[in-house]
C-alpha cells in the first residue's frame, strides 16, 4: 500500500468515525447503524481496490543511505553504486639525469630527465553501479549473482561488467563464486580499510601491490603476457592489487570472528605449442579476524608463469613507461608471490589505526635477473569527529633484493620510495561525503612508483607524482 493510498484511508476512517458522532447526537439508533455499515461497505471496496494496485506494482524497498531492493523472478535483487569524482592538479617532477645504469635492473636514465608539468584533472575513481542478487532454493542455500560496471564519469570509456561479475551458491558452509575481474583475496585483505576508500591520487595502492616500475592498479589475467599482448599490459600484470579473470573463489562463513578465502584463477592460457611450454595460473588467499574494534588479516598469492619480472625489466630508460614485449622461449618458467600482514584497531572514540607489511617477490628463468623482492610498510590513522574526518597515512617501500642469472653481485640500488597522503572529509548524510586529499609520492633517483588509482602520467626514473583532489563521494 502506498504512501497516499495509506493517507486516502485514514482520512476515510476518520470521516466515518465523525460522521458517526454528529450522527449519533442527531438521529436514531437504527439510521446510526445504517450509515455505519454503508460506511465500512466502502471501506472494504477501498481496501480490495489498494491491495489490487500493489499486487499488480514490483515489491520494493528503499531507505536513507541503503541501496534499492525488488523482486524479479522470485529473486531479491539490489541496484547499488558509488560515484566517487574530483578534480584537482597532478604533476611529477624531479626526474633523474644520467647516463650510467643505477642498478641491476634499470638502465641508464635518459639525458634529459622526463618530468611532468603541473596540470589539471578530473578523475572518476573507481566509479561503478551494479545489482547483485540472491534466489533462495530451501535449507539455508540460494543462489547469489552479481554484475558490476564500470563509470567513466570522466570521459573514460565505462565498461560493462567489467568489474566484479559473478555467479555462484551460498551455503552454510560458506559460497562458491564462479567469475571474471573479481577482486582476489590477497586484493581484499584490507582493502576495506583503506581511509582513502581504496582509490584516487591518496590511496595505499600507491606502495601497496605495486613493486613500482608504474605499474599501478588494474586487473589481471591469468597469463596475459601469453601471445603477444602489448607491453604495458605486460608490465601491469605485475601487479598484486589485482582483480582475476576465470576465477573460482570461495569465501567461508565466519565463526567466532575468523573467515577465510581461496581463488584459483583457471589456466586457460596454457600452451600447446611443442616449443614453448608454459601454464599461466594463479591461487590466492586470505584468512581473517574480526571481533569487536580488533582486525587482522593474512593474504597469500601465487602466480606461475605471468612472467612478472620481465615486464618490469623492460622499462625503457629515462621514460618511465615499458618497452617491447618480450619473447618466451622454450623451456621458460616463473612464480610470483605476495604476502601481506594487516593490523587494526577502531575504537569507540572514533580513531581507526592501521598497520600493514607486504613482501612481493618475483622469480624467472628467463633473462638476466632471475629474482627481485621487496617489503613495504604503511601505517595510518584516522579521527572521526562528528561529520568531520581526519586522514594521515605514511608508506614506505624498500629498495628491496636481487639475484642474477649469472650469479655475482646485484643491485637494487635506489628503487624505493615513500609516500605521504593527508586527508579531510565531511558527511553530508548518509549517502554523500565531501573531501580534499593531498598526496605525494618520494621516489628514490630508479624508482618509479605511481599513485595507485588516478595514477600521474609516466615520466623518467625518480620524478616524485604529487596532487591534490577535491571531490564528492555518492553510495547508493
Amino acid at each position: 500500500m502506498t504512501d497516499r493510498s495509506k493517507t486516502f484511508v485514514r482520512t476515510a476512517v476518520g470521516a466515518a468515525l465523525a460522521a458517526a458522532f454528529v450522527g449519533a447526537a442527531t438521529a436514531d439508533e437504527a439510521e446510526v447503524r445504517k450509515e455505519l455499515d454503508a460506511l465500512k461497505q466502502e471501506l472494504r471496496d477501498l481496501r480490495t481496490q489498494v491491495g489490487r494496485g500493489a499486487a499488480s506494482a514490483p515489491a520494493t524497498t528503499a531507505s536513507a543511505g541503503s541501496p534499492t531492493t525488488f523482486s524479479v523472478g522470485g529473486a531479491n535483487v539490489t541496484l547499488y553504486g558509488t560515484l566517487n569524482v574530483d578534480a584537482g592538479t597532478v604533476q611529477r617532477t624531479g626526474a633523474t639525469a644520467g647516463t650510467a645504469p643505477l642498478n641491476s635492473l634499470v638502465a641508464a636514465p635518459g639525458a634529459t630527465p622526463v618530468s611532468v608539468p603541473s596540470r589539471t584533472t578530473l578523475r572518476s575513481n573507481s566509479s561503478n553501479f551494479g545489482l547483485r542478487g540472491s534466489r533462495g532454493l530451501g535449507n539455508g542455500w540460494s543462489a547469489v549473482f552479481q554484475v558490476e560496471s564500470a563509470l567513466g564519469v570522466d570521459g573514460n570509456a565505462s565498461t560493462l561488467a567489467g568489474r566484479d561479475t559473478f555467479l555462484g551458491l551460498a551455503s552454510p558452509f560458506g559460497t562458491l563464486l564462479y567469475g571474471s575481474n573479481i577482486d582476489s583475496p590477497y586484493k581484499r585483505g584490507v582493502q576495506d580499510r583503506d581511509p582513502f576508500y581504496a582509490t584516487g591520487i591518496a590511496t595505499q595502492k600507491g606502495i601497496l601491490g605495486s613493486p613500482g616500475f608504474n605499474v599501478t592498479s588494474v586487473n589481471a589475467v591469468s597469463g596475459v603476457t601469453v601471445g603477444g599482448n602489448a607491453a604495458n599490459a605486460q608490465q601491469q600484470n605485475a601487479g598484486f592489487d589485482a582483480r582475476l579473470n576465470n576465477l573460482i573463489a570461495y569465501r567461508s562463513p565466519v565463526i567466532a570472528g575468523f573467515s577465510t578465502e581461496l581463488g584459483y584463477g583457471l589456466n586457460e592460457q596454457k600452451s600447446t605449442s611443442s616449443g614453448v611450454q608454459i601454464n599461466p595460473r594463479v591461487w590466492s588467499l586470505q584468512a581473517r579476524y574480526v571481533m569487536g574494534p580488533l582486525f587482522a588479516t593474512y593474504s597469500y598469492e601465487q602466480r606461475r608463469d605471468v612472467f612478472g619480472l620481465n615486464s618490469l625489466t623492460t622499462l625503457t630508460p629515462g621514460t618511465g613507461v615499458t618497452g617491447p614485449a618480450f619473447a618466451l622461449t622454450p623451456g621458460a618458467s616463473a612464480r610470483d608471490t605476495g604476502n601481506k600482514v594487516g593490523l587494526g584497531y577502531r575504537s569507540i572514540f572514533g580513531t581507526d589505526v592501521l598497520l600493514v607489511w607486504e613482501n612481493l617477490k618475483y622469480t624467472t628463468n628467463v633473462g638476466p635477473v632471475s629474482s627481485f623482492d621487496r617489503d613495504a610498510w604503511v601505517a595510518s590513522v584516522a579521527q572521526k569527529l562528528g561529520m568531520h574526518r581526519l586522514i594521515a597515512s605514511y608508506s614506505k617501500a624498500s629498495d628491496g633484493n636481487c639475484a642474477l642469472a649469472v650469479g655475482g653481485g646485484c643491485s637494487t640500488n635506489e628503487l624505493g620510495a615513500q609516500h605521504f597522503a593527508l586527508g579531510y572529509d565531511y558527511t553530508l548524510d548518509a549517502n554523500t561525503v565531501l573531501y580534499v586529499f593531498g598526496s605525494k609520492i618520494v621516489n628514490e633517483a630508479a624508482a618509479a612508483y605511481n599513485f595507485g588509482v588516478s595514477g600521474a602520467p609516466a615520466a623518467g626514473v625518480g620524478a616524485d607524482p604529487t596532487g591534490v583532489a577535491l571531490g564528492v563521494r555518492y553510495r547508493f
